[in-house]
């Protein structure tokens, strides 16, 4: 998780104790990519995908019953 690697870096590990930590199966790619996204990433909320811009149409709205 993405999260994680930036709390690693935060905490002062370096790249190559990142790496080691996850048994090599994070890539230094990967760790340049979190770095990359950081801003995107809020820790404990679903990811919402990359496309900031996109509306979901609004809600239909309930008509009220005439008694």
């Amino acid at each position: 998780m993405v999260w994680i690697v930036l709390e690693q870096l935060e905490d002062g590990l370096t790249w190559e104790e990142i790496l080691r930590e996850w048994d090599d199966k994070v890539s230094q790619e990967a760790v340049a990519e979190a770095i990359a996204i950081a801003d995107l990433v809020v820790k404990h909320e679903p990811f919402k995908g990359f496309h900031v811009g996109a509306r979901r149409k609004p809600a239909r709205r309930a008509t009220a019953v005439a008694a």
